[in-house]
């Protein structure tokens, strides 16, 4: 496959507005005429439950409340971001500002992960993965015992981690392997929340769960494209020593050599075989995708590089928030932007179009973030604040423009099977529109 050919096809997908898979190689099966000469038959107990199930894993409801949860988590969760930052915040209150980190990873970004996984795995047991992520992370921030709050988390990991499990017996992939090893160190560092170990303690686990999951998905596509085994294998043997790494912080000193400089390793790896970094290339939406991703893998380097040299716990504390903040909202959030307009058709059934400003939350995420880091390493409060601020101030700009573009586009469904001819010429594709097979 040329350049040309990839920057084509993955223009004309971003111009259809649709996606033929969800997580890049998770195929999503979404609401199907009944075949014209299909046979009339007596409804039976089966068929009863077939039609449960299908309604719970294709009708857009469900993920919207998962959805709404999420969106509530984050919310919350930048108010308490504010709330760290020692600035005015709409709520107020010290139980929401030790919050912040669970509710930013788990209930947000665990949410949303585990609602992407839950599509495509299309079984309605796995819709409970994101909804028991955000009501633990809101039963907590309400005032629930910690034990129901974190146990509800914990049960939503083990179900995500089943539907890992699903995948990998329909279609196993180098893939699905490094995605699974971060939803296992999610799980692991639950368990320890659970059993009373602090934040601190814990975070490096957590941090590698959306690092893990986007580098799985990247993989996959990259695979697609042009990738072969050997580098398959090397991201995979980087993400086992990541996870062995942060495993290890918490018996061992010196750890962070080891999972510092893997991490590091996969920013460079993945950066160099991505596709993007031929797609930044072409125009409008294509670029904007890729500069998202290039501009994410940027600072996980940044964080690999950090925790390499000082560990969590060096310059003065401050590397415990550069790596922290460098993978969140550096490269998690990043990515965000660059699949959304990929995944949120996906899950809602409506196109989110291109639209030049959304280069506005990229250009806010990105600056932001680079003040707060130099106000870290020169210990200006200041510049740490404002560029925290900054970076909150993106994100809601992005909520906003996501939720406004959606609302004012049509659904995909009808869309694509007006012009599905056409768009999966265009696409060289062979995917409908929810990505089942043609």
């Amino acid at each position: 496959m040329t350049w040309s050919r990839v920057v084509r096809e993955c223009s004309a997908a971003v111009r259809a507005g649709v996606s033929g898979a969800v997580g890049y190689g998770w195929a999503v099966e979404t609401d199907k005429p009944a075949a014209a000469d299909a046979q009339v038959k007596a409804p039976t107990a089966d068929d009863a439950t077939g039609r449960l199930s299908r309604a719970l894993t294709t009708r857009v409801a469900p993920r919207l409340v998962a959805l709404a949860l999420g969106a509530a988590c984050i919310l919350m969760g930048l108010d308490a971001a504010l709330l760290r930052l020692n600035l005015p915040a709409p709520i107020d209150g010290t139980r929401l500002a030790a919050l912040h980190g669970p509710l930013m990873l788990i209930g947000f970004l665990g949410t949303v992960i585990a609602l992407e996984r839950a599509v495509a795995a299309r079984a309605p047991w796995a819709f409970l993965a994101p909804l028991g992520n955000a009501a633990g992370c809101l039963a907590l921030l309400a005032g629930a015992p910690d034990v129901v709050g974190r146990g509800l988390m914990t049960i939503a990991t083990c179900i995500l981690c089943a539907i890992y499990l699903r995948v990998h017996r329909r279609a196993p992939s180098a893939a699905v392997d490094v995605e699974a090893m971060g939803a296992a160190a999610l799980l692991l560092g639950d368990i320890l929340w659970m059993g009373g170990r602090g934040i601190e303690d814990v975070v490096a686990l957590w941090l590698l769960f959306p690092t893990l999951t986007i580098v799985g998905e990247r993989l996959e596509l990259a695979r697609i494209a042009f990738l072969d085994e050997l580098v398959e294998t090397v991201v995979e043997a980087l993400s086992g020593a990541a996870v062995l790494g942060a495993c290890l912080l918490l018996v061992a000193q010196g750890s962070h050599l080891v999972v510092g400089p893997a991490l590091l390793g996969l920013a460079v790896v993945m950066a160099y075989y991505d596709v993007a970094r031929r797609t930044v290339r072409a125009g409008g939406g294509v670029r904007f995708m890729a500069a998202s991703m290039l501009a994410g893998y940027v600072w996980l380097a940044v964080a690999g590089a950090v925790w390499s040299l000082w560990g969590l716990q060096g310059l003065r504390g401050s590397a415990y928030e550069i790596v922290i903040h460098c993978i969140t909202v550096g490269f998690a959030f990043s990515m965000i932007l660059a699949h959304a307009p990929v995944i949120i058709p996906a899950i809602v059934h409506r196109a989110l179009p291109y639209h030049r400003l959304m280069w506005l939350p990229y250009l806010l995420l990105h600056a932001g973030l680079a003040v707060r880091v130099v106000g870290l390493l020169a210990g200006a409060s200041v510049a740490w604040q404002v560029g925290g601020a900054v970076g909150v101030a993106a994100i809601v700009v992005f909520m906003v423009l996501t939720v406004g573009r959606v609302l004012t586009s049509g659904s995909i469904r009808t869309s694509v099977r007006v012009k599905r001819p056409a768009a999966a010429a265009a696409a060289g594709s062979t995917t409908q529109a929810g990505g089942s097979p043609a």
